[in-house]
């Protein structure tokens, strides 16, 4: 991901000069939008998941169909995280993946013939799926891509600078 970004940028500055979000962002929601529409080519919708029946609107023998997601997203939500290297070597990229609950076995059962290397870029693009579509969160800084839980990153206040620090830099003298 860290080279596609500058080939976007490149190619959509002429045709978004002037766009209020910059060229990185347009080019990382033009490639959110590539994965979201490729990832439900090769798994199950997401947006499928979070559209739910009204309680009482089914019939007996209806079953809620089951979250193939939920031991995923379940271990985000338990406060785990995962942090992707950018140039790090394929063993420690599929040792890191192999950390999240239920990654592997999702893989496996939608990909049973898929040899190693394969295994590990479909896990890495269900997370990158699963951030698309918004059951995840993930943030790129500082050489890696970091995939965490999608409610606590945006409560979490403790990574927002609140300034208390930086207070001293400044007196009432700058400002006369």
């Amino acid at each position: 991901m860290s080279g596609i970004i500058p080939a976007i940028t490149g190619k959509i500055e002429l045709v978004y000069e002037g766009e209020q979000e910059g060229p990185y962002q347009v080019a990382v929601n033009l490639l959110d939008k590539a994965i979201r529409s490729q990832f439900i080519t090769y798994f199950p919708n997401p947006e499928q998941v979070k559209k739910r029946r009204p309680a009482g609107k089914k019939s007996v023998e209806e079953k809620e169909p089951e979250n193939p997601y939920k031991s995923i997203i379940r271990w985000f939500d338990a406060g785990n995280h995962l942090d992707m290297l950018m140039d790090c070597k394929d063993e420690t990229r599929t040792q890191t993946l192999y950390k999240v609950d239920g990654l592997y076995a999702f893989v496996k059962k939608y990909f049973p013939q898929a040899n190693d290397k394969q295994q590990t870029l479909l896990m890495e693009f269900v997370l990158h799926g699963l951030a698309a579509y918004s059951l995840i969160s993930k943030r790129t800084i500082e050489g890696k891509v970091e995939f965490k839980d999608l409610i606590g990153s945006m409560m979490n206040l403790g990574e927002i600078s609140l300034g208390t620090e930086d207070d001293d830099d400044f007196n009432e003298d700058d400002y006369k």
